[in-house]
This record gives structure tokens, C-alpha cells and sequence, in this order.
């Protein structure tokens, strides 16, 4: 298990929000998270998706998931992006508003976490985590509509167990990730059950 970070995940996110640089970049944010950048970035790409965002927007944020999720599964050291992404501006008024939003819930959550592990935050876990990210954040790129919300919330648990080693954190990116895979079954059998009743109806 690391040792626990010196400074809050919210002070972080409180000095970003600050920066009204127009001309800021993903890749200026993943090097002000520095160490934190896999947990991080998971948590400020995905906690968006848990409010109501304008047609599309799952798509943009999940993408940049796509590549953090992947590299967390093979226990990639440092985030690596594409240069496209890297170049991406996110300041302005969006960035934020988005952690002005964001912050006083993160505040809430890193007081009830703490360091504890167990298999959930080891070496192991945090590599199976990625790949039930990964999932996850493929989920978000599907334009289903009603199934943001679970796979957002798995990918904000894993998140913040992944910076505060936290297994109960963990253990919640584990139940949303399983609620996400019960959404689907769910879309997928009323889905065809509509299917078919529509096909015998139209059908002479």
C-alpha cells in the first residue's frame, strides 16, 4: 500500500479551479496532478457524467477514460495521452464551473476516507480496477440513454480508492460496476422484448 498524500485531492482541484487560462490543456492538468495523475484525472472526467450534460458530452469525457482506464490495467507508471488529447483545451469558464460544482462533494467524501487496504488496494486490485474502469468508460462512449450514471459513479469510487487507498471506495467502484452490467441486461431484454412485440404487431 503507498504512503498517503501530503496535500488533499480538493486542494488540488480548489487551485485548478482558479485558473481561468483560456488556453489551458489536458496535459497541463495531468502534470499539476502529478502522482495522483491515474486517480485523478478518472475522477475529473467522470464525476461530470453524474450531472445532466448537454448531447454528446459522455463522448468527450470518455474517450481521455479510455486511455487512463487501459493504462491503469497494465500498471502503466505515469499517464500517457495522445497528443490530440494532450493539446485539448479544457479552461475557459467550463473547467471552473465544472470543479466549483465538483469540490465541496470531494471535500464531503475525503473525510470519510482513509487508507485501508486489503486486496482491493493492492498492486493486483488496482490492475483489476483498471479493467473494470475500462469497461466502464466504454459504457459512457455508447449513447444509451439512462446508463451514464452507474458507470460514472464505479469510475468516481475507483478514483477516489485509488488516491486515498481506500478499500471501501474500492469495494463501491465494485458495486457500481455490477449495477452497470445489470442496467444493460435490463436495456438489452426490454429491448428486445419491444423488439419482437413490435416485429408481431407491424408483421401480417
Amino acid at each position: 500500500m503507498r504512503e498517503p498524500h501530503s496535500e488533499r485531492l480538493s486542494d488540488i482541484l480548489k487551485r485548478l479551479g482558479k485558473n481561468h487560462n483560456p488556453d489551458l490543456t489536458l496535459g497541463d492538468i495531468v502534470r499539476e496532478l502529478g502522482e495522483r495523475g491515474f486517480g485523478a484525472l478518472i475522477l475529473l472526467l467522470a464525476a461530470p457524467n453524474l450531472i445532466p450534460l448537454p448531447p454528446g458530452s459522455s463522448f468527450v469525457f470518455g474517450v481521455p477514460l479510455v486511455f487512463i482506464t487501459a493504462q491503469l490495467m497494465i500498471k502503466q507508471d505515469k499517464v500517457w495521452l495522445p497528443r490530440r488529447l494532450v493539446e485539448m483545451k479544457v479552461g475557459g469558464g467550463r473547467l471552473p464551473y465544472l470543479l466549483e460544482r465538483l469540490v465541496p462533494y470531494v471535500v464531503k467524501v475525503e473525510k470519510l476516507l482513509k487508507p485501508r487496504g486489503t486486496l482491493l488496494t493492492s498492486s493486483y486490485g488496482e490492475r483489476l480496477a483498471g479493467l473494470a474502469g475500462l469497461f466502464c468508460a466504454i459504457v459512457l462512449l455508447l449513447p444509451i440513454p439512462g446508463a451514464n450514471m452507474a458507470p460514472a459513479f464505479a469510475l468516481c469510487c475507483f478514483a477516489l480508492g485509488l488516491i486515498e487507498q481506500d478499500e471501501v471506495a474500492m469495494a463501491g467502484g465494485w458495486l457500481g460496476t455490477a449495477a452497470t452490467v445489470a442496467i444493460l441486461i435490463l436495456l438489452y431484454v426490454f429491448g428486445t422484448a419491444i423488439f419482437f412485440f413490435l416485429r408481431s404487431w407491424i408483421s401480417p
